[in-house]
């Protein structure tokens, strides 16, 4: 299946950007949202469980390059 995706650059980079990267972005939400509610199960420490937020949001940062 194809599909052709328009957009007007630069007004539209931001939608661009989640069309080409959204899946990555999603892949990250479940990330955190799994490491979230497994830490919650256990009564992890929340310094812990938000520095495990914190790496999995910079690894898509850093994926996207910002």
């Amino acid at each position: 299946m194809k599909a052709v995706l328009e957009f007007n650059y630069p007004e539209d980079e931001r939608k661009l950007l989640y069309a080409v990267k959204g899946k990555n972005m999603y892949v990250a939400l479940v990330g955190i949202r799994v490491l979230v509610a497994k830490q919650l199960t256990h009564k992890a420490d929340m310094a812990d469980t938000l520095e495990g937020v914190r790496d999995v949001i910079d690894d898509i940062f850093y994926e996207l390059g910002e």
